[in-house]
């Protein structure tokens, strides 16, 4: 045994052994709730690094994981992983010795070693340990840690024999286990009964007929596998959906496991989980569906990643919008597999940065990058003893898309070392290995044959990229079918027409087997416009007229648009294969582009005043009688240059357009706003497009609106003394002239309190001072841009009282979202606990110093309370009472508390519009808020970035750069967005 326990010295301290062991937190003991439910999690006042013992054994045991299962291997085989480790060591005859027993002594040592105890030889104060013996110090270090005691008198008995129940004490107590009121059948000592039942119930130790026997080896083995075989925990618990949920445990087993009862969002739940006979408590909580990231995955690709997995009826309510400025590209969706990601495409989508919103949720902002070089494919799957072929060579960019560049390629015949002669157009990469240019150069009349080794190198030199791959060469095909399809008009079109971009021309080609042949990307617009003859990849273009297309371009996969020239009317479209006759043909029928025809101009719902912006509702119709939306065609004031006009409709009228207007706003919306003008002016308005009149409208203008009286003020009309409540811009309502209630504005208003010893009025809010009543006025103040008609201001006026505290006899507690029990929750998410009062039905203004003494909780250990401060310890529910100055009960509420980590969940601007004139810059850092799912302001790190280029953005400043509006977004590091608009005037 002696030998043994130097192994193990050696392992614990590093010496004499190859792998040292270092304790980490993930070798102790299961905690809370990923330990089996008979796991006592920490309670017991004793080291448990033993364990970490048992994980260097289990070490081991995965190199037997082919032999056979746990419960297959022999006492010898699991004593052979544990000596394969250097755990034990057998004896000098070669045997195990498994049916020898270990002194109290011994197994002291190993104890304490174990379990990382220093030696304490003061501890051991046994009239049989004599102050020299070997073991005194680990003798007084485990019964310093309550791991093992003396036999009685006194005595520790440290030549005596370890007993089974004695082990099993040791091993329960080392693992954390709670003792067992299971029934023991065989002889056990009273005292040991609970720590046998746990150590049998956990499969420990087998069922014994006599525990008060010696342990022999071979047990200690046995109990040792088996420790470390069920040594498992959580290590993870994921949420799929409302009803699923994954569970992984540290030896990479994945439990399903679907509810019964639908998870709650944000609410943790609790939920058992079996696990090799064990069961195992995770606490799961269902994240309110949000966007957790929106990226770029491809050249024309957007992923937008969920939090958790969409149902299919969540899915079905989405729509798709993607923005560059007020620019949106039509877009396709495909979801994944796992529900948890869409993919939103488009045949073209330029750097830039876009805005993407899925309905439900707040826009987030995506940077669009140019794509970079990261790996070389030849992706041609045979060479043909045949024509002109493709190598099918592609530069991939980051995304693992093919780039529209050309590397530098190498062939070589490799029978006998010859280059072969390749060619390369618009970066398609080719080789003829039938005609004469593909002999070999130094064996006169020898050319490449059927089963020849062709080996083809391309290298990238600009990003470091190189690709290698040999063919044999096999019989000879080329394209031998070419379709043409129908050219569709672009998305949201009728019809094909002059000076469009973006047409696709489906295509179809495939060679003698079969196989489909696709064009190679350009790296750019190749120019036709003067053309009636083209050539790409083999394939020859011909047009019946040129000026029918500008140019055209391959993306990455192969699809094939085109832009209209200025020509109108029908083109023939001709497509021949020289190598083997294949052709097709096609007519494309070519409208002029649409302008505006009409644009049927209606009164606002709203009336017109002077110095307001005012949307008119129109209907645009072109000359093919289709309706055009407001983004498809530009206005402007008649007061511009012909030159600027030209191609925009125009607008006149008798009554002076403010600057900037008319205009489309960025939802498409046509709106107008008048110069100060006499009551019930009548405005006649005229749209002409390049000297035609296309709309007309006559509107009734009348003059800037003027403030009335004030007829709302949502302020408390009850208090107590201190209580207070607020009076200001978003509490105050006025009625203007026209008969429109309003917000009052700073300094338009002014309020007066007729005894302020009672009520004091001070920065925006009413505060009670002592009990009585009072009347309260406001009255509207006139300034600049804000008018108050004469002789009509009338004040407003209200009565306020302060009530007794003793009068208020009906309380609430202010509802109390879900809090924060982790770590630091008391410094960063302990909540303040408020009442609301009631009297006479009416809502009551209290002072919350006096109104009530404290609040406690019910269960301290989930949710603490000091005061009428309250925060999270662990996940749970606790119900919060208020207690009055004389301990009764005022009011209470329910209170859940999660451990999920505080992350940004919400980000929001001030205000959802601002405006800055040209040139000037604005600091948006002070108006962006980011709340957690707690509710608590966080300060995070994050970006703000703009969808047009009206501004420019750096850091959290915006600067307008041209006249128009921008979406600007703060981004925080978790993806997590919030949007406003900024108007460049």
């Amino acid at each position: 045994m002696d030998a043994d326990i130097n192994y193990i010295i050696a392992l614990y301290s590093g010496k004499g052994v190859n792998r040292p062991m270092r304790e980490t937190s993930h070798q102790l003991s299961l905690q809370n709730s990923q330990q089996p439910k008979h796991f006592r999690g920490g309670e017991k006042k004793v080291m448990k690094k033993s364990l970490s013992l048992l994980v260097a054994i289990a070490m081991v045991f995965s190199v037997f994981a082919s032999m056979a299962s746990a419960a297959e291997l022999t006492a010898q085989q699991k004593f052979d992983a544990l000596k394969e480790q250097g755990i034990f060591e057998g004896y000098p005859d070669g045997t195990a010795g498994l049916n020898k027993e270990m002194t109290r002594a011994e197994f002291s040592k190993v104890l304490a070693l174990v379990n990382g105890l220093p030696q304490e030889a003061s501890a051991a104060n046994y009239t049989d340990v004599a102050k020299s013996h070997w073991a005194i110090g680990f003798i007084g270090a485990v019964t310093k840690a309550n791991l093992m005691e003396g036999v009685g008198l006194n005595k520790f008995n440290p030549n005596g024999k370890v007993t089974i129940e004695q082990m099993a004490k040791t091993v329960v107590l080392s693992a954390g286990l709670e003792e067992s009121s299971a029934a023991v059948q065989g002889t056990v000592s009273a005292w040991a009964k609970g720590y046998v039942a746990a150590a049998v119930e956990a499969g420990i130790i087998p069922a014994q007929s006599n525990y008060k026997a010696n342990a022999t080896r071979q047990l200690l083995v046995e109990a040792s596998y088996v420790v470390v075989n069920g040594a498992v925990s959580v290590q993870s618990a994921v949420v799929v959906d409302d009803k699923n949920i994954e569970v992984t445990f540290t030896d990479g087993t994945v439990v399903k496991k679907t509810l019964d009862t639908a998870l709650v969002a944000g609410q943790a739940t609790k939920v058992t989980v079996e696990h090799n006979g064990q069961s195992y408590e995770v606490t799961v909580t269902l994240g309110a569906l949000s966007i957790s990231k929106a990226a770029q995955t491809d050249a024309g690709e957007i992923t937008v990643s969920f939090n958790r997995a969409l149902s299919a009826n969540e899915q079905a309510g989405l729509t798709y919008e993607v923005k560059a400025g007020l620019i949106p590209y039509n877009v396709s969706h495909k979801w994944a597999e796992d529900n948890k990601s869409v993919v939103l495409s488009t045949n073209y989508l330029p750097a830039n940065e876009y805005v993407v919103t899925v309905k439900g949720f707040d826009p987030v902002t995506v940077k669009v990058e140019e794509a970079k070089a990261a790996k070389i494919e030849i992706g041609a799957t045979s060479l043909q003893k045949a024509g002109t072929q493709d190598l099918k060579i592609d530069v991939l960019n980051q995304f693992g898309k093919k780039m529209n560049v050309t590397p530098q390629v190498t062939v070589v015949h490799a029978n006998t070392g010859a280059t072969l002669t390749t060619t390369q157009t618009n970066n398609k990469t080719e080789i003829n290995l039938a005609s004469e240019e593909a002999k070999n150069p130094a064996v006169a009349n020898r050319a490449v044959k059927v089963d020849d080794l062709v080996q083809v190198t391309a290298v990238y030199p600009s990003a470091g990229l190189t690709a290698s791959k040999q063919y044999k060469v096999v019989a000879g095909s080329a394209a031998t079918s070419i379709k043409l399809g129908n050219v569709a008009p672009l998305e949201g079109k009728t019809r094909i027409s002059a000076n469009e971009s973006g047409l696709v021309l489906p295509y179809e080609m495939v060679d003698q087997y079969g196989a489909k042949i696709l064009f190679s990307a350009t790296t750019s617009s190749v120019s036709v416009a003067d053309a009636t003859y083209f050539e790409k990849d083999g394939i020859n273009f011909y047009l019946s007229e040129a000026g029918f297309i500008s140019s055209y371009s391959v993306d990455s996969n192969g699809v094939f648009k085109f832009n209209t020239g200025t020509k109108t009317g029908t083109l023939m479209i001709n497509a021949i294969n020289p190598a083997t006759s294949a052709s097709a043909s096609l007519a494309l029928n070519v409208q002029g582009s649409a302008t505006v025809k009409s644009l049927q101009l209606s009164a606002p719902a709203t009336q017109v005043v002077a110095g307001e912006i005012v949307k008119i509702p129109f209907v645009a119709v072109d000359q093919f009688d289709q309706q055009l939306a407001g983004k498809d065609f530009a206005v402007i004031s008649a007061t511009a240059s012909d030159a600027v006009k030209k191609g925009k409709v125009a607008f006149t009228s008798n009554v002076s357009f403010e600057a900037g207007y008319p205009r489309i706003n960025g939802k498409g919306e046509l709106e107008f706003k008048f110069t100060g003008v006499a009551a019930n002016t009548t405005a006649h308005i005229y749209a002409n497009l390049d000297g035609a009149q296309v709309g007309q409208l006559q509107l009734t203008v009348q003059p800037a609106s003027e403030a009335v009286r004030v007829v709302e003020a949502n302020v408390a009309k009850y208090f107590t003394v201190g209580g207070e409540s607020k009076l200001d811009t978003d509490t105050i309502k006025y009625l203007d002239n026209y008969g429109r209630t309003k917000s009052v504005t700073k300094d338009t208003y002014n309020v007066v309190v007729t005894d302020p010893t009672v009520v004091q009025y001070n920065n925006g809010k009413l505060v009670a001072l002592k009990e009585g009543k009072t009347k309260v006025t406001i009255t509207l103040v006139a300034i600049e841009g804000f008018k108050v008609r004469a002789n009509a201001n009338q004040a407003f006026e209200f009565e306020v009282t302060v009530l007794k505290n003793s009068d208020v006899t009906n309380y609430a507690i202010k509802t109390v979202d879900t809090v924060y029990g982790g770590k630091d929750a008391k410094a960063t998410h302990s909540v303040t606990v408020e009442l609301v009062g009631k009297y006479s039905g009416q809502d009551v203004a209290i002072n919350q110093a006096s109104a009530f003494a404290l609040v406690t909780s019910q269960d301290q250990n989930v949710l603490r309370s000091e005061g009428k401060v309250i925060w999270g310890v662990k996940a749970g529910t606790s119900t919060v009472s208020a207690i009055g100055s004389n301990g009764a009960t005022l009011a209470t509420a329910t209170v859940t508390v999660s451990e999920a980590a505080p992350v940004a969940t919400t980000v929001t601007f001030k205000k959802s519009e601002y405006t800055v004139t040209n040139g000037t810059s604005l600091n948006l850092a002070e108006e962006i808020e980011v709340k957690d799912q707690y509710g608590k302001a966080i300060t995070v790190d994050g970006l703000l970035a703009s969808s047009d280029k009206a501004v420019t953005v750096s850091g959290k400043t915006v600067t307008g750069a041209e006249r128009g509006q921008a979406t600007v977004t703060f981004i925080t590091n978790n993806n997590v967005s919030g949007s406003t608009v900024v108007v460049v005037e």
